[in-house]
């Protein structure tokens, strides 16, 4: 098994940003001025200051009243680094939160608004939510943003005022015979207890807090009539399909093609889960599909989440977890695992057994706005769907470009489950995320797969960048980086990782970059670009590959051409036991 190197983390501790620049060294000995220790003449120090001060204001005015700046007086390696963010507090291994702890991760988040509000700069690239949330829902495809982008050239605001103040803005069952078993002769259902009710004229006296004497012995009886009713529905509950109720499915479902659609693909949809060794409990269960099948050798490949086998830096639950995966016609066989990518978020398993397994047809990859299909098995092998389009939004998480959103929540148990069209083509699979689930394309997927076919490895790019499409943006903050900055496509950068290449480079957060070389104007485009230069990685032809890259510095209002070398690593986790 390979070693996986853990992402990079978003924050090291704070450190001190470097030096204005205002006000000159002292001068040393041997240079024509007088020693550190020596005596200074508080009026000339006095002089030096002043013209120091007027100098830095002359200059600080001179960068705001022009548009660029010539990358000979401001340039993106001499800026300085952006504040950071402390480090999350931590237990020692084996110990429990206590009281002190809990005062740590406070002054922890107190000193990270603190920081968070000293760098916070009013530019379109950095403002967290949209400047008009009904404008954001009514103008969502690019196309409606293109157009709403070119009438909003006429269009003018018109004010009146009064005299005075200016006001403030606002912001069936086989059937059995009549002599063993009869209708009338079944047993009435179990009865659900009466709710408690209080003596006539009184209420509890307050709706957050009760009365200790009254209302505690009500609120007792409540509290004891709940746990009643729980446990008559737990003796009366039946697994059979007529009595189970999912109104998700229900209502994702509906139509005669749609169902033998999801039908069709539900043969190919299976569960898998992770269980301690020796009869342990249940670590995980999660969905998959079956993405090969060697009818010849009576082998299959299941994809799946590789949240099933190992944590969030890809560490294994367990070196000896055992893996069973339950087949479309209840059967359950025993899973090895091959590979799992904990970036990508993807596991491959194998099964052997007689089965009559199919493999969905694969469409091309997923788009915006898209209207899909989430599948996945529940806890009792129950196929349970939901139905909702890929969100005209990103909101990149962990560094994770490649996820696109769903406006739908996918079913319990259902990461690792796969995303169909209309057509019943898998796009790709879901994955339950914060802050919500997401979906990666099939594309990338069968990258991935192909990558570990042949070399047993996936090189993934490395751009030390969490990123977002202009194309995607409130069209209003679309309007203003096009009038105010000339921006009108690229990739607007909200997080940087300390240390990186491109905090090397003078990147920082809220610029805007724009690959000169590639044409893609979506994160996933992006990734599965980078991704395919991974081939040549993997080759042995290069470690690293040079993008010309343009990137707007909406602080200094100016722009800059440099080349940013992309690295990549192969640290997934092959798997030869």
């Amino acid at each position: 098994m390979a070693a996986q190197e853990s992402p990079p983390p978003f924050a090291a501790a704070a450190a001190a940003t470097r030096a204005s620049g205002d006000m000159a060294s002292p001068p040393s000995p041997g240079e024509g001025g007088q020693s550190h220790t020596s005596e200074r003449n508080p009026e000339k120090i006095q002089d030096q200051l002043a013209a120091s001060s007027s100098s830095s204001a002359a200059a600080a005015k001179k960068r705001k009243s022009s548009e660029t700046t010539t990358a000979g007086s401001t340039t993106l390696a001499s800026r300085p680094l952006p504040p950071r963010y402390p480090p999350y507090p931590t237990l020692p291994p084996g110990t429990r939160p206590t009281r002190k702890y809990l005062d740590s991760v406070l002054d922890w988040a107190k000193e990270r608004r603190r920081i968070a509000k000293l760098s916070k700069k009013d530019i379109p690239t950095l403002r967290d939510l949209p400047m008009d949330p009904i404008t954001a829902d009514a103008v969502v495809t690019s196309q409606d943003k293109a157009m709403v982008l070119r009438v909003a050239r006429s269009v003018v605001s018109v004010s009146s005022t009064m005299p005075g103040p200016v006001p403030k803005k606002r912001k069936s069952n086989e059937t059995t015979t009549a002599g063993s078993t009869t209708l009338a002769s079944r047993p009435l259902p179990l009865r659900y207890p009466p709710y408690p009710t209080l003596p006539p004229g009184t209420r509890p006296t307050s709706t957050k807090y009760l009365d200790p004497v009254l209302d505690r012995k009500y609120l007792d009886s409540v509290l004891e009539w709940a746990k009643e009713r729980r446990r008559i529905a737990k003796l009366s509950k039946k697994d059979i399909p007529t009595l189970r109720d999912d109104p998700i499915t229900a209502d994702a479902v509906v139509t005669s093609q749609d169902k033998a659609m999801v039908l069709r693909v539900a043969r190919s949809v299976v569960s898998v889960s992770s269980t301690m060794p020796d009869g342990g409990g249940l670590i995980s269960r999660c969905t998959g599909v079956v993405i090969g099948w060697d009818g010849a050798n009576k082998r299959a490949k299941i994809l799946t989440a590789a949240s099933v086998v190992c944590d969030f830096n890809g560490e294994l639950h367990n070196p000896a977890l055992k893996l069973s995966v339950s087949m479309p016609n209840n059967t359950t066989t025993e899973g090895r695992l091959l590979f799992y990518n904990v970036h990508y978020g993807i596991a491959l398993l194998e099964v052997m057994g007689d089965y009559k397994l199919e493999v969905p047809s694969f469409g091309s990859g997923t788009n915006y706005g898209q209207v899909i299909f989430a599948l996945g098995r529940g806890e009792n092998m129950s196929l349970m769907v939901s139905h909702g389009t890929i969100s005209w939004t990103d909101y990149p998480v962990l560094l994770r470009n490649h996820n696109m959103f769903l406006s739908c929540d996918i079913p319990e148990g259902g990461s690792g489950g796969p995303v169909v069209d209309h057509d019943g083509n898998m796009i790709g699979i879901a994955f339950e995320e914060n802050p919500g689930p997401v979906v990666i394309s099939i594309k990338t997927i069968m990258t991935c797969m192909e990558m570990w076919d042949q070399f047993s490895r996936v090189a993934r790019p490395l751009l030390g960048m969490q990123l977002k499409s202009v194309e995607l943006l409130d069209v209003s903050i679309q309007e203003e980086l096009c009038r105010d900055y000339n921006i009108t496509s690229g990739f607007i950068v909200s997080q940087v990782l300390v240390d990186s290449t491109a905090e090397k480079l003078g990147i920082r957060r809220g610029d805007v970059i724009v690959f000169q070389d590639i044409d893609c104007s979506t994160l996933s485009q992006l990734e599965d670009h980078l991704l395919s230069l991974g081939w040549g990685y993997l080759k042995g032809m290069h470690l690293t590959v040079d993008l010309k890259v343009e990137v707007h510095n909406l602080f200094d209002s100016y722009r800059e051409s440099i080349t940013f070398p992309v690295q990549f690593t192969d640290a997934s986790k092959q798997v030869t036991s």
